[in-house]
């Protein structure tokens, strides 16, 4: 009897292990899962907080766009336009004969 005894205690060891690891392996998967979560809300938080600024710069922007004097200041400097009456002077820089 003292035989069966322990080795009905070994298998129930055995049993009990079996089962602790299982339930380890379930709870790291969560634990696992639940980090992946946090770092995909702190990038989406992130991209989020980017967008709204990106917004408030186009907002600003289009606001902006509501002014004559921003529109002709964007005409000069980006398309090289000029007024009515008004002569373009043009700068050429001469390169070195020597290069």
């Amino acid at each position: 009897m003292n035989r069966r005894a322990r080795r009905n205690n070994s298998d129930f060891k055995l049993v009990v292990f079996i089962v602790f690891m299982i339930c380890l392996s379930v709870v790291l998967k969560q634990e696992y899962d639940i980090y992946k979560i946090k770092k995909d809300k702190e990038a989406a938080e992130t991209r989020i907080a980017a967008l709204e600024k990106q917004k408030k710069a186009l907002e600003e922007e289009r606001r902006q766009l509501d002014d004559p004097k921003y529109i002709e200041k964007l005409a000069r400097e980006d398309y090289n336009m000029v007024g009515k009456d008004e002569v373009p002077i043009f700068l050429v820089e001469e390169k070195n004969k020597a290069e």
